[in-house]
């Protein structure tokens, strides 16, 4: 991944920003991701609804976030910060891959209703670092 000194920039002033709401944004992020990609769903059968107000969305969808704000802190060691996650998805709850890249996607649409100030340039930035976490995430399935 060769993320830029601004791209790192603008990933760390997302992370701040979404920081107090990481609740809210992963709830919206995951709720949009059933809703557009039901298939998914299956994943969480012991969830009692999908929407964006049911708590486990709420509490999934802040593990998550949270998850991809403590990444941010690891730019330049992301390989080694995922490890752990990347094997729990891909030996233990055997998480189809491509769903990391439906997620990804959606968190930028996501990020994108949420922030006044995502600009082309905040885009670029967050687009390219999803897609190393996916990668990242994937990297166990080979």
């Amino acid at each position: 991944m060769v993320l830029s000194d601004a791209n790192k920039q603008e990933i760390h002033h997302v992370a701040e920003l979404i920081k107090p709401h990481a609740e809210a944004v992963g709830a919206d992020a995951l709720a949009r991701l059933f809703e557009l990609h039901p298939q998914t769903k299956t994943y969480f059968p012991n969830f009692s609804g999908y929407h964006a107000t049911d708590a486990p969305v709420k509490a999934h969808g802040a593990k998550v976030i949270n998850a991809v704000l403590k990444a941010a802190e690891h730019l330049d060691d992301l390989p080694k910060h995922l490890e752990k996650l990347a094997t729990k998805h891909g030996h233990e709850l055997l998480v189809d891959p491509h769903n990391f890249v439906l997620f990804s996607d959606i968190i930028v649409v996501t990020l994108a209703t949420k922030l006044p100030t995502f600009s082309p340039a905040t885009h670029r930035a967050i687009d390219k670092f999803l897609e190393e976490l996916v990668h990242q995430l994937s990297s166990k399935y080979r």
